[in-house]
């Protein structure tokens, strides 16, 4: 009866010691986790922004040599896109799927000049808000949800 007792304690234990791998979209999906600063002087300052992110398949990231860009910030009052680089991320225990968060240093863009030119300064021109969208996309292609940042004011004078 004893030895019973100890077979189904084991036996317990051992089921919830198992971990079910996350079950994730084989597409990224990102979501929003903060920005920095959100009063920046045109061309000059930069705020850190970081996103959250999963994918089912692990194939976020690319290798130091693929020139590869796979995350796109785009600002939504001229549609200037910017392209940076996903290293290579590791997968996560047995399973495929990956989450992490990632950090983008994030520099203004210029004001959009009411006189004179732009990226210089314009003095007495009103700030600027600014939306910043963020996507990424995998290895093979698949791209993520869009991400809204909130505004970003531009200091233009």
């Amino acid at each position: 009866m004893k030895n019973l007792y100890w077979f189904c304690l084991f036996a317990g234990l051992l089921m919830t010691s198992c971990v079910k791998p996350p079950d994730y979209p084989t597409e990224p999906t990102i979501g929003f986790v903060s920005v920095g600063r959100t009063t920046l002087k045109q061309d000059v300052d930069t705020t850190l922004v970081t996103i959250s992110f999963t994918d089912g398949d692990g194939d976020l990231g690319v290798s130091d040599t693929d020139p590869t860009t796979n995350y796109i910030i785009t600002d939504t009052r001229t549609g200037f896109q910017e392209f940076y680089k996903i290293p290579l991320i590791s997968q996560q225990g047995v399973g495929n799927g990956i989450s992490g968060e990632i950090s983008v240093e994030l520099r203004a863009q210029c004001c959009i000049p009411t006189t004179g030119v732009p990226c210089l300064p314009n003095p007495g021109q009103m700030p600027e808000d600014i939306i910043y969208t963020i996507q990424i996309t995998d290895r093979a292609g698949n791209a993520s949800n869009i991400v809204d940042l909130p505004p970003i004011t531009l200091i233009c004078d």
